[in-house]
C-alpha cells in the first residue's frame, strides 16, 4: 500500500530536481543571453526552414543558441551538411551532445556565439530574443560572406530585408521565420 506513496515521492523529487537544474542553468547565462531562454523549435517550424532552404552536402549550417540541437541534426539527415551548434545553457548544451552522439559532421560547443568568427558559415540559425538583434546584424553584416544566408525565427534583423518570410500552416506555430541571403 505504501509503495505507491514511495513512488510518488521519488518521481515528484526527480520533477522537481529537474525544474530545479533548468532553473539554475537558465539563470547562470541570463547575463549572457539577455534573457533568451532555452525553448527548443518546434518540428513543424524547423520542417518549414528546411523545406525553404536548398542545402548542399558539404555547406556549414551554424546554429547559434543551438539548444538541443534539433535544427543540427535535421540538416545533416536531409542535406549532408556540416553542422556546428553553440549553446550557452549546461542542460540545453548536454542534452545536444548526447541527441548528437553517432552524428558524425555535427560539432556542438558549449561558447558564446558573441566570441566567434562566423565567417566560414554558408547558413547561420538563430532563435533569439529581439534585445539582441541590432548587435546580431551587426556582427553579421560584419563577419559572413555574401551569399550566405541567415534564418531568423519569429524576429527580424534590423538593417536587413527579408528575401522570404515563413508562416509555417499550423496556427500554432505561425510566427513569422525570416531568410536573408547577404548581398
Amino acid at each position: 500500500m505504501y509503495t505507491w506513496i514511495w513512488i510518488f515521492i521519488i518521481l515528484t523529487g526527480t520533477l522537481f530536481g529537474l525544474k530545479a537544474a533548468y532553473v539554475l542553468c537558465t539563470a547562470m547565462v541570463l547575463p549572457a543571453t539577455r534573457g533568451a531562454l532555452y525553448v527548443s523549435t518546434s518540428r513543424v517550424r524547423i520542417s518549414a526552414v528546411m523545406d525553404a532552404l536548398h542545402m548542399r552536402p558539404g555547406q556549414l549550417l551554424i546554429d547559434i543558441g543551438c539548444g538541443d540541437g534539433r535544427v543540427l541534426r535535421q540538416a545533416w539527415k536531409r542535406y549532408g551538411v556540416k553542422a556546428i551548434g553553440y549553446e550557452l545553457n549546461l542542460l540545453a548544451y548536454l542534452k545536444a551532445k548526447v541527441l548528437c552522439l553517432g552524428f558524425k559532421h555535427i560539432e556542438v560547443m558549449r561558447r558564446d556565439f558573441w566570441t566567434v568568427d562566423l565567417s566560414g558559415a554558408d547558413i547561420v540559425f538563430c532563435y533569439l530574443f529581439p534585445d539582441v538583434m541590432q548587435d546580431l546584424s551587426a556582427k553579421l553584416t560584419s563577419e559572413l560572406k555574401p551569399g550566405a544566408v541567415v534564418v531568423s525565427c519569429n524576429f527580424d534583423l534590423p538593417g536587413f530585408s527579408p528575401d522570404q518570410v515563413l508562416r509555417p500552416g499550423n496556427s500554432m506555430h505561425n510566427s513569422p521565420i525570416y531568410l536573408y541571403q547577404l548581398k
